[in-house]
């Protein structure tokens, strides 16, 4: 909660320090005059004597550059691979299109300036602008923090100055004060002073540089302190940085229209708090990266990681009194706060701004992993305030009358799963139950922790998310929910070596219940973290990610509303409807007997297993219709469902020796008198198909390794087999048998698919899978028929083994179990 001060910061002592040192180096040093304007002055340290600025006698310190008043179009270069001790001030001012620059010349390691530990920063621009700087290693290390900065570039004019480029810089050491004011405590501080007529910038550029142990923060575009009387800094870019150990936060913008903060990297910040002397400003909570007193900020593709402050400590921020933040495209992982801090409206002395709720806020398209802990980080804090994926100090900012009052949480990918880990999702400092409304739609949380929701005013909506995992009291209602595994492709970033990490890690599998399951949002940005469009019209995948997951089936889901490039399976018409999709808009409808479409998939690779897996529903009830795939150089293989709601189909396939193709289909079998229904099917390959059970067909004849799950005893039987000789005979009730599976990949996700039936209808069997780390899940069927119960999963962080089982519940006849697979998904 960035909000406590005492008074304005000591910037006028350190200001007037800076000014008399200048001032000192001028009356000390010859002078040297200006030269005409696109003149190139060289600087090389490590010159035996000082010349006059030439390539051919360079100055050997930083006093000729601070005797000199620069002209537009001029260069100030120093000599790669040297030291230069002393802070700088150069004079002068560019002019739009002829900037001064500031920079280095020759080949090897950048030029270094090192200030010593002096008070102030290493380089200090006042009330000039056309400066770019760049190509330069800046540090000023001391045994105890003061007022220090690498670059400060500081404006009392009373007007507005432009155009600041900092770009390609290695700053780092610079002992600030960690609870200190912003801009006077940076890698990059661009600081407003309170001066009548306001002053304020335009056009500041922070790029691609490096910044390490820099206390208070890297990159600051600030006022000198709060409360009102400067004006809107604008054009303001912040981008391609890499942020390592800052004191405190990593980026900020105060008092800005149309900030870009867009491809950031930031880690390990938030340790400091170290404030300077009474009666000055001290705030010792930190955010990686937030605004403040903002509007039209845009905060993308960023990654914050391992923030350690306690009293905040969440990667990202939208703190007091800001309008159109967007927040779109991060990643965030690790952060001891939580993902997101919101604050309320609340009363800073002379800053009438803080009082008004915060509107306009939208967070979308961002990956939450493992929030809530510095787990895995090289250091930790511990959390004062609690903590918190979505963290809001106090009630829910709405702004009454705004056109966007209530902050939009929509399309964002949520992991937690680390062992007792119990992050809330939705946390208030304020307690379980606050006041205000949000919108909170097409969220992906996988939530094995133990932490729930806040509940909110009514009004609030929650709407086509997934909830996957634990299923707190709190969970929102949400009608159009979905609960099952998102099938992320690396959760938790736990395969190494895996082809989808860091963010990537969180693009999921074709068959992902996620994928076209979500609500249309209008203005949603058109395009989802991965750069896959999201469309203003057609339903969107629930999470962060829009793609299709490297589905090898074109137009899976039909949602083209026509067929093609599905074809007719025999004279009776099948077609794609506006009706009974399962997600979407369109849906392939069978006839009622011997009907429906197939697909042929090319260039598929040779001796290479394949999952391939469908919804279907049938119109009545006990009718089949068929999920499958034949012509691939193997023997055709189906899974029939009879259900009337959509059951899904899993079906694994190995192509031949010399095959490349296959044709899938989905076909109502004969002697029907009702339809059949399919949607939402894919393909991928797998990079193993290696069952992972034992005995899983009961061919052995005998039981083990599987077990008896209760006192009622099950048995392996010569009879009612779906395939082979042998199946699981249960008795008629609280009977079955379970197989611990070990030797697995912990946060790894699998499918389990096993066949089931009832000797008397109505009666229920379930497949099911439990002690993974997750909550135990399973399905039930109560055919008298085998039916097939696919069920994907993701193990714990720290588990490598799951219990695999057949189990009749009640009832007064046996059930049966047959042809169990377990396999990972690559």
């Amino acid at each position: 909660m960035k909000r406590r001060r005492t008074d304005r910061p000591g910037l006028g002592a350190s200001r007037v320090l800076t000014l008399l040192a200048t001032l000192a180096g001028a009356l000390l040093l010859p002078a040297h005059p200006a030269l005409a304007a696109g003149t190139t002055y060289y600087v090389n340290c490590s010159a035996a004597s000082n010349g006059s600025g030439t390539q051919a006698s360079p100055w050997n310190s930083v006093s000729g550059v601070n005797g000199t008043t620069f002209a537009a179009g001029d260069s100030v270069l120093f000599a790669a691979g040297t030291t230069c001790t002393g802070q700088l001030t150069p004079g002068g001012s560019g002019s739009s299109g002829s900037p001064i620059t500031l920079g280095a010349y020759g080949t090897g390691a950048k030029p270094v300036i090192d200030a010593q530990g002096a008070t102030g920063p290493v380089i200090h621009l006042l009330n000039q602008q056309y400066w770019e700087i760049g190509g330069l290693e800046l540090t000023n290390a001391a045994t105890s923090p003061n007022y220090r900065s690498g670059v400060l570039t500081e404006n009392s004019s009373g007007g507005i100055l432009h155009h600041i480029r900092v770009h390609d810089m290695y700053i780092h050491d610079i002992t600030g004060y960690g609870g200190g004011w912003y801009a006077t405590n940076a890698g990059v501080g661009v600081q407003t002073d309170h001066t009548t007529p306001v002053s304020t910038w335009d056009d500041i550029v922070v790029e691609n540089n490096t910044f390490d142990h820099v206390d208070r923060i890297a990159v600051a575009v600030t006022p000198d302190g709060d409360g009102q009387g400067t004006g809107l800094t604008t054009g303001t870019v912040i981008r391609g940085n890499t942020m390592t150990y800052d004191g405190a936060d990593d980026i900020l913008v105060v008092k800005n229209d149309g900030a870009l903060i867009d491809g950031n990297k930031a880690g390990y910040g938030g340790a400091k708090s170290t404030c300077p002397p009474s009666g000055q400003y001290c705030n010792g909570a930190s955010a990686g990266i937030w605004m403040s007193g903002s509007s039209n900020t845009v905060v993308q593709n960023n990654e914050v990681y391992c923030h350690v402050n306690g009293a905040d400590g969440t990667g990202y921020d939208v703190d007091w009194g800001n309008h159109n933040t967007t927040f779109q495209y991060n990643y965030s992982h690790q952060n001891l706060g939580g993902f997101m801090l919101v604050m309320p409206p609340f009363t800073i002395a002379n800053e009438p701004t803080s009082t008004v709720p915060s509107d306009g806020t939208v967070i979308r398209y961002n990956i939450s992993e493992n929030d809530g802990t510095n787990a895995g980080c090289p250091a930790s804090g511990t959390p004062t305030h609690g903590t918190g994926v979505f963290h809001f100090v106090g009630n829910i900012p709405n702004q009454s009358g705004s056109s966007a009052a209530v902050p939009l949480i929509y399309n964002n990918s949520v992991y937690v799963n680390k062992s007792g880990l119990n992050t809330p999702i939705l946390y208030s400092r304020r307690g379980s139950g606050v006041t205000g409304t949000l919108s909170f739609q097409n969220n992906a949380v996988f939530n094995y922790g133990t932490g729930g929701y806040f509940t909110t005013s009514a009004g609030s909506v929650y709407s086509h998310n997934l909830f996957y995992g634990n299923h707190p009291s709190s969970e929102p209602t949400d009608a159009a929910k979905v609960t099952a595994d998102p099938q992320f492709r690396n959760p938790g970033n736990a395969n190494s070596s895996s082809s989808s990490t860091g963010a990537n890690a969180y693009q999921v599998h074709p068959s992902s219940p996620v994928v076209r399951a979500g609500a249309v949002i209008a203005s949603n940005g058109g395009k989802d973290a991965f750069g896959n469009t999201v469309s203003a019209t057609a339903a969107p995948n629930i999470g962060a990610y829009n793609g299709t997951g490297g589905n090898l089936v074109s137009n899976a889901g039909f949602e083209t509303g026509s067929l093609s490039p599905w074809t007719q399976a025999s004279g009776n018409a099948s077609s794609v409807t506006g009706a009974n999709a399962r997600t979407g808009t369109s849906a392939l409808t069978t006839a009622a007997s011997g009907s429906g479409a197939n697909q042929t998939l090319t260039g598929l690779s040779p001796n290479t297993t394949y999952l391939l897996t469908g919804w279907a529903k049938v119109a009545n009830a006990g009718e089949t219709l068929a999920v499958g795939v034949k012509n691939f150089g193997g023997t055709e293989t189906y899974t029939n469902l009879a259900t009337t709601s959509y059951t899904q189909a899993a079906v694994v396939f190995t192509t031949g020796s010399s095959n490349t193709s296959a044709l899938i289909y989905c076909w109502k079998n004969a002697g029907g008198s009702g339809a059949g229904y399919c949607d939402d099917l894919a393909v991928e390959p797998l990079s193993s198909a290696t069952n992972a059970l034992t005995n899983p067909g009961f061919e052995s004849g005998a039981l083990t390794p599987w077990a008896q799950s209760t006192g009622t005893a099950s048995s392996v039987v010569a009879s009612n087999a779906r395939t082979g000789t042998y199946a699981l005979q249960t008795g008629a009730s609280a009977s079955g048998a379970i197989q611990t599976v070990s030797g697995l990949t912990s946060s790894g996700t699998y499918l389990l698919a096993g066949w089931a039936k009832a000797a008397t209808a109505g009666e229920e069997v379930a497949v099911g899978v439990k002690s993974f780390g997750g909550a135990e899940t399973y399905l039930r069927t109560s055919t008298t028929s085998y039916a097939q119960q696919p069920i994907f999963f993701t193990t714990g962080a720290s588990t490598t083994s799951a219990g695999v089982y057949c189990y009749k519940n009640a009832g007064s006849a046996a059930a049966y179990c047959d042809d169990y697979t377990l396999i990972k998904l690559p």
